[in-house]
């Protein structure tokens, strides 16, 4: 956090305490397209997802489900959230294809859920992998799809270390962070 506070832009809008629900649109190849919903912040403490929140991304999950190939939400929310709303049947009616969790509770490489439709995966708080989602077929809207490990989706931990080939974007975007400590 103090490195995007000195940084020429500072901290993103939104990056922490955004009261609603972000939708960022992601054109992928072949014409393919994916929608990121970054679930609303919520204060810690407490477990409770109220019904109203769980109806409004419930709608917007839905609304992007027949718009994109692909709908990735993200949370904040912590181990115990996710669980309950991965659970919510509301939510069970249209889930969405993967959850990208963090905050408060374990690390997860990935777990499916909804029934099969939803991978859910989390970070490790060490920060020394990254989760991988490697994706073999579109997930269709039909009843009867399920994610099937490695049969159309496969994920794993990707380590961290020297052997590991850096991606120069990823060189770029990193620039000028320090890990002295």
């Amino acid at each position: 956090m103090s490195f995007l506070q000195k940084s020429p832009t500072g901290i993103p809008q939104n990056w922490i305490g955004n009261t609603e629900a972000q939708i960022i649109n992601k054109p992928l190849a072949h014409g393919r397209k994916a929608v990121i919903i970054v679930l609303p912040y919520l204060e810690k403490g407490s477990d409770d997802l109220p019904d109203d929140l769980i109806d409004e991304c419930a709608t917007l999950i839905k609304e992007h489900r027949n718009k994109a190939d692909l709908v990735i939400t993200m949370s904040s929310w912590g181990y115990f959230r996710e669980k309950k709303f991965l659970a919510n049947p509301v939510i069970g009616e249209a889930p969405p294809d993967i959850l990208l969790g963090s905050g408060d509770g374990p690390g997860m490489s990935g777990s499916l859920t909804a029934k099969g439709k939803t991978l859910w995966v989390r970070s490790y708080p060490t920060g020394k992998a990254v989760n991988r989602i490697d994706i073999y077929d579109w997930p269709s809207r039909a009843d009867d799809f399920k994610w099937s490990s490695g049969q159309n989706v496969k994920w794993f931990l990707q380590t961290l270390t020297e052997k590991l080939r850096e991606a120069p974007e990823a060189v770029k975007l990193l620039s000028g962070i320090s890990d002295d400590k």
